[in-house]
């Protein structure tokens, strides 16, 4: 079964000169040197937060700018780094993330009702099946909104960054095997998060908000 979100192009920045194209925003984009080296996490709400204000009308405040331009997008990211800003750890909790992007929102006339799939590490005993992420990952995308997820460490998913963020639009739920597809550093990266979830032995998690 395939299920993303209703319109995943609408996360395609483009360059105003050269009319290239990218897959969400990437953190190499802040101004600062600490945004660019640790900004995965504003990244990602950067992403979650556009994309929710253009497919909703309720929700637009949450976007300032009318395109989805670098220019435009850029400016969005470094609003929103104020609210969901990495400390000397970078922003290696969940909770850090959806607390402050309903900030963000709140600051904006928006409230947002952040849902959360915390990931403990993976030797303690309370540590959820792999059903309840999956049922996780179909409810967040079928509420249409994409998923912040939090990878401390990677596992045995070769083609992902340990301690990262990245936006999850879509996923492919087969026997054996949960295919994503998310906005990585502006590309679009696909992996299997079920093998992550039952390789990665450090917290993480996974976030969608509806209003």
């Amino acid at each position: 079964m395939f299920i993303s979100v209703s319109h995943p192009e609408l996360l395609t920045v483009t360059e105003p000169r050269t009319h290239q194209s990218h897959f969400g925003g990437a953190q190499e984009w802040y101004s600062s040197e600490w945004g660019r080296k640790a900004g995965c996490g504003p990244t990602c709400a950067a992403n979650l937060s556009a994309y929710l204000a253009l497919t909703c009308p309720a929700l637009r405040a949450l976007y300032s700018g009318d395109t989805m331009d670098r220019v435009a997008f850029t400016r969005h990211m470094e609003e929103i780094f104020p609210f969901v800003t990495p400390g000397p750890m970078g922003l290696n909790r969940v909770e850090l993330f959806s607390e402050g992007v309903a900030a963000f929102a709140a600051g904006r006339g928006v409230l947002l009702v952040p849902h959360v799939f915390a990931v403990t590490g993976s030797r303690r005993p309370d540590r959820p099946p792999v059903s309840a992420l999956v049922e996780f990952v179909r409810a967040g995308l079928a509420a249409d909104c994409p998923l912040g997820f939090l990878n401390l460490s990677r596992g045995r998913v070769k083609n992902l960054q340990n301690w990262h963020w990245i936006s999850i639009t879509s996923a492919d739920f087969t026997a054996g095997q949960l295919t994503a597809r998310a906005s990585d550093e502006g590309v679009l990266r696909e992996f299997d998060l079920r093998l992550w979830y039952l390789s990665t032995r450090m917290s993480g998690g996974l976030v969608y908000f509806t209003q």
